[in-house]
């Protein structure tokens, strides 16, 4: 049968098909060389403000190696930096 949503190929596409959402939830893996908290690590606020989120730089030997950001409800979001 020939027509409109009619294939052959229409199974073998979708078997292949996986949707980003219907994943298992995906988990934020630690850099392998990633330090763990070090008595080296300088924090410094570089932005601090009433009814903003509060920013640090983490640095270990005057490099920076993290940005946490202070977010609502006491979450942090943690983004490393590597040079």
């Amino acid at each position: 049968m020939a027509g409109r949503g009619h294939s052959e190929s229409d199974s073998s596409e979708e078997e292949g098909f996986r949707s980003y959402l219907d994943d298992s939830p995906k988990r934020v893996a630690t850099p392998v060389d990633a330090p763990e908290s070090s008595q080296d690590e300088q924090v410094e606020v570089i932005y601090e403000q009433a009814d903003a989120p509060k920013v640090e730089v983490v640095s270990v030997e005057g490099k920076p190696r993290r940005i946490v950001i202070h977010l609502p409800e006491g979450k942090l979001l943690e983004i490393s930096c590597e040079y």
